[in-house]
């Protein structure tokens, strides 16, 4: 019997080995034929619609998430790229072969104001060229609605909805329950607006947060007001109450949300999709039932060649997300990650200029006056340095901004918020209360005196109060000499208050309104540049993205930039940009899941983790 069982598992070992040999030959033909095959053509056709479909969050860089995911799908729109859907969008504008532009805002998820407004500044180019713009929805959020106002005509459909609910939100405050669970926090701020730790220490806004607060969303909403009111020909009155007397409208219109909505002026038919194609088809011509189109990846991918670069360039480094010290990936703003770009930026010869874009709320005091101490030195190399403030720029955000040669900002991005704090939460209340000691010994004072499980003793608290004062002298001083303003000045505009760009400049926070384009024109002004090239400056791919890409540029279709998510594609060739998977065969598709799986196992999202950790004696800038 022993025998037997040996036989067996020799067997079964022999088997499983010659599986493995099988399965390896097969992925190797498989990456052959890949690698050696053609990347599909894309072309215009000579009478079409452009369909711009913004989706997800809109972002400046793609995120990190695991490339698998992204290709096969995982539930959620993928996000799309703000320099592709304005640039499509300026090539259509005068393309003679587009003829209509077709905005789908379904898929889109989440848009600061700033976003919004640079979006729609594109799409009135787009517009002031004369060709007719179009939008259709089963619904419209308030955010995907103010990209739908500047559509000639707004269809929506029978069953769908619109309602204006203006900025603002709840807040969660934890107080009471971190009394009841017997936790301690402690809270180390310079700034009496620098309300992040509220949530902690209160069960409600304070006064000055939330002074602070109403201010902001009254600009913010007052901006959105005048744009959509100018888009429908309507007054900023009229959409105000629109969403005052939303109840009142919809019971006069029987419930039917289509028909207030229509009854206001806010939309322009209350139809079928069918109907919606058949009134693009009139302008664009007819295809299968539809009209004749073309996705805006797709017509970035048949527009955009690659054209011999200029010698002079102008760098643009991306900053978004939470600033963090150390390696991160894209979403987050690793300090050395970033500090490396700047440096390569530095070296290059043929960059004259760099142009930091920044969308970030703050982060690690520590990391932000590394990166600001970075860009010092490629200013003190010769290079001119412009910001270029996308959907929010504060805290930490503005303090590797202060010392830019020139500072860039839509009317609604949210800046400012001068100020620093630290939260720091202990816990030996709640383990007194489960009845948990805890002791210990030391040689000094510090020994044990910031030990979570003990509690903060006075030296502790002075120690990082102190720290605390002293980095927000720091943050005062930096903006004092970066913006040129007096000393006074500046502590009056700080403590942690926010505001809006168009408030910004106003205070001297800021040296212009405008979009990147603006600052990249006005960093290649500064460099005495008359001619130039854009180029992103990003962290190298990895080996198995690599591979990846390489395996990618021979399928060809439109979806590859929003699914794929590599942090390298934006510098790449156009082909390298626009192939992807999303018309590949379902049984095409689950070869690839098998290749991916061997090529790129899930990994650990280590920046999401260090975020959740107190660094650098809990000092932050948010």
């Amino acid at each position: 019997m022993g025998r037997l069982f040996s036989a067996i598992g020799r067997f079964i070992d022999g088997a499983r080995n010659w599986i493995g040999r099988l399965l390896f030959l097969l992925v190797m033909v498989l990456l052959l034929l890949i690698l050696f095959s053609g990347p599909a053509t894309v072309t215009v056709p000579s009478q079409a619609a452009l369909v711009w479909t913004p989706s997800g969050v809109l972002s400046e860089q793609v995120d990190s998430a695991v490339p698998a995911d992204l290709l096969f799908g995982a539930g959620v729109p993928s996000n799309s790229l703000i320099p592709d859907l304005l640039d499509s969008l300026r090539l259509a504008s005068t393309d003679p072969r587009i003829t209509a532009l077709v905005i789908d805002v379904s898929d889109l998820l989440a848009a600061s104001p700033a976003q919004l407004e640079m979006l729609g500044d594109g799409l009135q180019q787009f517009r002031d060229s004369g060709k007719p713009v179009f939008a259709y929805g089963e619904y419209f959020t308030q955010a995907q609605y103010a990209l739908v106002s500047y559509a000639d005509e707004i269809d929506l459909h029978p069953m769908g909805s619109l309602m204006l609910t203006g900025f603002g939100g709840s807040q969660l405050f934890f107080r009471d329950l971190l009394d009841r669970l017997h936790i301690n926090v402690s809270v180390f701020r310079a700034g009496e607006f620098k309300s992040a730790a509220e949530p902690y220490t209160r069960m409600d806004l304070s006064e000055e947060a939330r002074g602070d607060n109403q201010r902001l969303v009254d600009n913010l909403w007052s901006r959105y007001l005048d744009r959509v009111a100018t888009n429908r020909e309507l007054s900023a009155a009229q959409l105000q109450a629109y969403a005052d007397n939303f109840a009142e409208l919809l019971e006069s219109a029987g419930g039917n949300m289509a028909r207030a909505a229509f009854e206001q002026g806010l939309i322009d038919n209350i139809a079928s999709v069918n109907s919606f194609r058949r009134s693009v088809a009139a302008v664009a011509g007819a295809d299968n039932g539809s009209f004749n189109q073309i996705h805006y990846l797709d017509y970035l991918l048949a527009t955009n060649g690659s054209p011999v670069p200029a010698v002079d360039q102008v760098g643009v480094i991306v900053v978004q997300g939470t600033i963090m010290p150390g390696e991160q990936a894209p979403g987050m703003a690793g300090a050395d990650s970033l500090v490396t770009l700047i440096r390569r930026a530095q070296a290059d010869a043929d960059i004259k200029a760099v142009v930091l874009r920044v969308d970030s709320p703050g982060g690690s005091a520590l990391a932000s006056e590394e990166i600001r101490a970075a860009l010092t030195e490629l200013q003190q190399a010769g290079k001119p340095l412009v910001v270029s403030m996308g959907g929010t720029a504060a805290s930490g955000g503005y303090w590797i901004s202060a010392n830019a040669d020139q500072i860039w900002a839509s009317p609604s991005t949210i800046t400012g918020s001068i100020g620093v704090i630290g939260v720091i939460p202990t816990f030996e209340d709640a383990l007194a209360e489960l009845g948990v000691g805890v002791d210990g010994v030391g040689t000094t004072a510090l020994s044990r005196g910031g030990d979570p499980l003990s509690g903060l003793n006075e030296t502790m608290r002075r120690i990082l109060q102190a720290n605390i004062d002293d980095t927000y002298e720091r943050f005062l001083n930096l903006v004092a000499d970066g913006r040129q303003l007096p000393r006074a000045e500046v502590e009056a505009l700080a403590g942690g208050r926010v505001y809006s760009g168009e408030q910004a400049l106003q205070l001297g926070l800021i040296d212009e309104l405008g979009d990147l384009d603006q600052a990249l024109a006005s960093a290649a002004q500064l460099a005495g540049l008359d001619e130039y090239q854009r180029i992103y400056l990003q962290r190298p791919l990895g080996f198995g993205e690599q591979l990846l890409l390489q395996m990618l540029q021979g399928l060809g279709s439109s979806q590859v930039l929003a699914m794929l998510n590599l942090p390298e594609l934006r510098s790449l060739d156009s082909l390298s940009l626009q192939s992807g998977l999303a018309a590949m065969p379902t049984a095409q598709r689950q070869q690839w899941r098998s290749v991916l799986s061997l090529l790129l196992p899930p990994n650990v999202d280590t920046g999401r983790l260090r975020a959740l950790m107190i660094c650098e004696q809990c000092l932050s800038v948010y």
